[in-house]
């Protein structure tokens, strides 16, 4: 067993395959931490988590300094009438008459 800090945006999935190398070892993250399989986990947290089951790919994710963080970061300002959401790639833009525009952030 060892004890990690997560990363910014990362989900126990992601904390699973790196530290442990199977996305399966997020059930037992959970319970060891207990904690939801889909909570929002901020960054700085410190997790015990288990032995790796495969050790091939902890060591690529290791090797190469791969961090998965695939956890959505989801902004939500108030302009006026408007009310607009920002996941990093798509911005929705909705109003008073509840229209609704997507348009890319790039």
């Amino acid at each position: 067993m060892q004890t990690i800090k997560v990363q910014n945006r990362q989900t126990i999935w992601d904390i699973a395959i790196q530290y442990c190398g199977d996305r399966e070892a997020a059930f037992q993250i959970a319970e060891i931490n207990d904690i939801s399989l889909t909570e929002d986990l901020p960054a700085g947290l410190s997790l015990s988590v288990p032995e790796p089951i495969n050790a091939r790919v902890v060591n690529h994710y290791f090797v190469n300094n791969i961090v998965p963080a695939t956890a959505v970061e989801t902004t939500a300002i108030s302009t006026g009438n408007n009310i607009i959401t920002n996941d990093g790639e798509y911005i929705m833009v909705t109003n008073n008459n509840n229209d609704i525009q997507i348009v890319t952030n790039n």
